[in-house]
């Protein structure tokens, strides 16, 4: 009867999970520092909630766990059923009633989410990762300079392009931060140089719509050399397109270490690829969270900035980067098998 009244609670909180919208996968370490569970001899538990699903984001997952592992804490990994800042508001307002130790988020549309990250202050730390939301009341912003990391993605269309001519930039959504500030940074590099750029074409996070976006530009667009993907599916969605377009010579650079950007670096279809270091995010996020839950002193830079930096990944150097993602990785696939997923 018991059995039976657990597993009947079990398929009730699956229904809840299902009605937020949202996935959540839970990590737990088996071994860590002494003194970190709570006063009812439970581990602290706190939320690392993105943005959409993606390889990307099992690799922050990784992170999550090695950190978890590390510091002897349990992690809720939080995937929106769709790329929107309401859904993402929902999720927060259930891990605040909760009662989660501390929050890791990468919001969409910082201003919207603004009140509800400031409410969560109240109760927890904040962290934003991946991109920022700096007018609330997070503790401080860890993830990538995307002003940055835009002007590197410009440099290397600059290289691929030495004699100019047009590109294009593609993006889920231009008003989430990162995706403004990447923008931002390509602009800035690409100025008085002799690349055009035609326009930027967003696409919901919604990858066949990220394909028939660069599609629509190559048949606009007979003279486009270039393409740009702000965001880690838009370099591959670009590959894609261009299988059906075999007679035009467009270059790319893409962002991140998607297993579609390196298979097309791979073949030389993608030039380079801007990639950002998603592991650290949440490694880096969980001890923090962890260490500010125990009240320990952590350094935080006076703008409240922490940077993980970018690095480029070309057809050189593919095999390499793919190795080392793979073994982060298996951090992932060996809990998931834990836990029977």
């Amino acid at each position: 009867m018991c059995a039976a009244l657990r597993t009947l609670r079990s398929v009730m909180r699956c229904l809840i999970c299902v009605t937020l919208l949202s996935a959540t996968l839970v990590a737990t370490s088996g071994c860590g520092r002494d003194g970190a569970d709570d006063a009812k001899g439970q581990r602290p538990r706190f939320a690392f909630v993105i943005n959409v699903p993606g390889r990307y984001w099992d690799i922050a997952h990784a992170g999550c766990l090695k950190a978890a592992e590390e510091e002897n804490v349990e992690v809720e990994f939080h995937v929106p059923g769709e790329s929107t800042a309401a859904q993402q508001k929902q999720i927060v307002e259930s891990l605040i009633s909760k009662g989660v130790a501390g929050l890791a988020i990468t919001p969409l549309n910082p201003q919207s989410m603004g009140r509800v990250l400031d409410q969560a202050a109240g109760f927890m730390p904040v962290i934003c990762m991946d991109s920022d939301a700096p007018d609330c009341k997070r503790v401080c912003y860890i993830g990538t300079d995307n002003v940055e990391a835009g002007r590197r993605l410009g440099e290397q269309m600059k290289k691929a392009l030495p004699d100019g001519g047009e590109v294009a930039m593609f993006v889920g959504q231009l008003d989430v931060g990162n995706a403004r500030d990447r923008h931002r940074g390509v602009t800035e590099a690409l100025a008085g140089s002799n690349l055009t750029v035609i326009g930027t074409f967003t696409d919901g996070a919604d990858r066949p719509t990220a394909r028939s976006n660069v599609a629509d530009v190559l048949a606009k667009h007979p003279n486009l050399k270039g393409v740009i993907g702000l965001w880690g599916y838009n370099g591959p969605a670009a590959a894609k397109a261009l299988e059906d377009n075999p007679e035009r010579e467009v270059k790319i650079i893409a962002a991140d270490e998607d297993v579609e950007t390196l298979y097309a670096l791979r073949q030389g279809r993608i030039y380079a690829s801007v990639a950002q270091q998603p592991f650290e995010f949440g490694y880096q996020s969980i001890k923090m969270l962890a260490r500010l839950h125990r009240k320990e002193s952590v350094d935080i830079p006076d703008d409240k900035l922490i940077y993980v930096p970018t690095y480029v990944i070309t057809q050189d150097d593919v095999d390499e980067v793919a190795g080392t993602v793979d073994a982060k990785l298996e951090l992932l696939a060996q809990h998931r098998t834990r836990q029977g997923l």
